[in-house]
């Protein structure tokens, strides 16, 4: 399964390849890239760090394809890490299932959001 959810993280990142406009729902995928990153952190003691990488990695991407550039894209991503370290959700907060269905959820939804600006644009 942890393949699976690497391959999850590696669609996402296929599809932020593609250029989009900025516009309505722009806060809403990146609050939802957000919550993709949150997840992955508080699972790495249950699937891995490679979900984890692969969160982080279509997070930057993404945000990258909504204009940010690629230093603004890390500080994000690393500012959202800093704080995940910094606050009571660690690592070990969530069992295997648990994880493997919310993290498959959270990049399906990350993965419709960014298709539906992409049409969009």
């Amino acid at each position: 399964m942890r393949l699976a959810i690497i391959n999850t993280g590696l669609g996402i990142v296929m599809l932020a390849g593609c250029t989009t406009t900025a516009g309505g729902g722009e806060a809403s995928l990146v609050a939802d890239v957000k919550q993709l990153v949150t997840t992955s952190y508080q699972c790495q003691d249950v699937l891995g760090r490679e979900p984890h990488y692969s969160a982080i990695e279509s997070s930057e991407t993404i945000l990258k394809a909504l204009g940010r550039s690629p230093d603004e894209a890390d500080r994000t991503v690393r500012g959202w890490l800093k704080g995940l370290i910094a606050s009571p959700k660690q690592p070990s907060d969530l069992d295997r299932k648990t994880c493997k269905d919310t993290l498959l959820k959270q990049a399906e939804k990350v993965r419709i959001a960014f298709e539906a600006r992409k049409t969009k644009g």
